[in-house]
């Protein structure tokens, strides 16, 4: 499994259909792009409005991008998910319901929940699993 590391808007590659979500700060619902669509770079250029939070993921390089707006600066997040992960023991499957997508149907967001094992003073200093992150992996219409 690849690390997790923070880039910059910049970053992104804009050329790239992404399946997701930003969340504008006007906005009372998250613009959606599925089935997979090119985000127009433009959109975090804005002083005001601005993208509050986003989640978009590239399923042909499995890249996923987690972006937030804090004190000023965006946040971004950039996971290559391994087709290895799908069946890692140390990660799970999970579906949140999501309840704000628009003219959309019903909608399931995707992400795998990555474990750790980390030493805990606690339990006598053997090792634990604790989540190291969650990564988006697009949507489903279904619970599955």
């Amino acid at each position: 499994m690849e690390k997790q590391f923070m880039y910059t808007i910049n970053d992104i590659d804009f050329t790239l259909p992404y399946e997701g979500y930003l969340w504008m700060s006007n906005e009372h619902d998250p613009r959606l792009f599925k089935p997979e669509a090119v985000v127009d770079a433009q959109l975090f250029s804005l002083r005001n409005p601005f993208v509050v939070e986003g989640y978009l993921y590239h399923r042909a390089t499995g890249v996923s991008l987690s972006i937030k707006y804090v004190d000023g600066q965006y946040l971004v997040y950039q996971h290559k998910v391994e087709p290895s992960d799908e069946q890692h023991p140390d990660v799970d499957h999970i579906k949140y319901l999501t309840l704000r997508m628009s003219g959309s149907p019903t909608l399931w967001a995707k992400f795998l929940r990555y474990w750790k094992e980390k030493a805990n003073d606690e339990c006598l200093g053997m090792g634990v699993l604790e989540v190291e992150k969650e990564v988006f992996v697009g949507f489903s219409d279904k619970e599955e």
